[in-house]
């Protein structure tokens, strides 16, 4: 996103079946070969010839023409968190905090202009928050966990971000202006931590702090609920500092 390439370098087809791939999502879990070409803007002869290959990879497969993702591309995301120690290391540090909270607590990365959840602890082991599980994406400008991601990255990374990164207003209160949205990154850079309050959702505020090793960004920890909840001084003292022990645990494995 942020490198410039040589385009000799790059295989378009490859990168195209990429975009295949990123086409399929919540809303969109299964398409027709046209419905493919329409959202990825492909022309239909290439998005066939990308879908049936991926279907012969094992990434797709088809009933009556209509195409949704197998269980293969978790896969990909697999290494990815075994790499990291995901579920050994991360997972359980975020379950102890959870507990010790009483608070559902996200751990994300920067993945190009979205923060992507790599793990999740819900507050009630017993309970499956719709939308708070791995992989699910959230805007930058909108959320703490975006906010701190930007806060917290270079400079250069932190403009290019800020230039880049879709700012939709989602209420009333979403700060959308590129100086209102300097103002509370240096904000929270200066505090360590960042707090929006109805900015993705009217009535919902989430807090999120930094992982950090040494001076290099790994990601965010986040906790989201109702606004009121963060209305008590003393008691969001205490999450900052919880959810910094926990950033602190999580950096070195992450």
């Amino acid at each position: 996103m942020f490198e410039k390439y040589n385009e000799k370098d790059i295989s378009m087809t490859f990168a195209k079946g990429l975009e295949v791939l990123e086409a399929f999502s919540g809303t969109d879990r299964s398409m027709t070969i046209p419905n493919i070409a329409e959202k990825t803007g492909l022309n239909r002869t290439v998005a066939r010839r990308l879908v049936l290959t991926l279907q012969y990879l094992g990434y797709l497969e088809c009933s009556n023409r209509v195409y949704k993702l197998t269980p293969k591309i978790l896969g990909l995301a697999g290494e990815f968190l075994q790499g990291r120690d995901i579920g050994k290391h991360v997972t359980p540090i975020l379950r102890s905090y959870s507990l010790k909270l009483g608070e559902g607590i996200s751990f994300a990365m920067l993945d190009g202009t979205e923060a992507i959840y790599v793990a999740h602890s819900p507050s009630d082991p017993g309970m499956i928050t719709q939308g708070f599980t791995v992989g699910y994406r959230l805007p930058l400008h909108a959320t703490g966990i975006g906010r701190v991601l930007v806060a917290f990255s270079t400079d250069e990374m932190q403009e290019q971000l800020l230039q880049d990164a879709p700012r939709t207003a989602y209420t009333e209160d979403t700060k959308i202006d590129l100086e209102d949205l300097r103002l509370d990154l240096k904000k929270a850079r200066i505090n360590g931590y960042a707090l929006v309050a109805n900015e993705f959702e009217q009535g919902v505020t989430s807090l999120a702090v930094p992982v950090m090793r040494g001076s290099a960004l790994i990601g965010a920890l986040g906790i989201v609920g109702p606004t009121p909840r963060f209305e008590d001084a003393n008691g969001l003292f205490e999450r900052i500092l919880a959810l910094r022990e926990c950033a602190e645990a999580i950096a070195v494995f992450a």
